[in-house]
């Protein structure tokens, strides 16, 4: 089983990767979904998800439906 340390370096690398790429795939972003564990990696990936969204006048659907999704989730964590 992988350590605390491990997992957060995990994130760590796939959040720093879809920071440089101007359109993150889909892949990338699920498994990022699928590794966060804490509150706050959470609220790390809503960040990231602001600032993408933010980098762009048009921002795609995918970012829009992946934020509405974090929100959704942290407003029935927080219930």
């Amino acid at each position: 089983m992988a350590s605390d340390a491990t997992q957060q370096r995990y994130l760590d690398v796939l959040m720093e990767r879809v920071r440089q790429d101007r359109y993150p795939s889909h892949q990338l972003l699920d498994r990022i979904e699928a590794a966060l564990y804490t509150s706050e990696q959470v609220a790390d990936y809503a960040e990231l998800l602001l600032v993408k969204i933010d980098e762009s006048w048009y921002p795609s659907g995918q970012l829009l439906n992946r934020m509405q999704r974090v929100l959704a989730f942290v407003a029935r964590a927080g219930a």
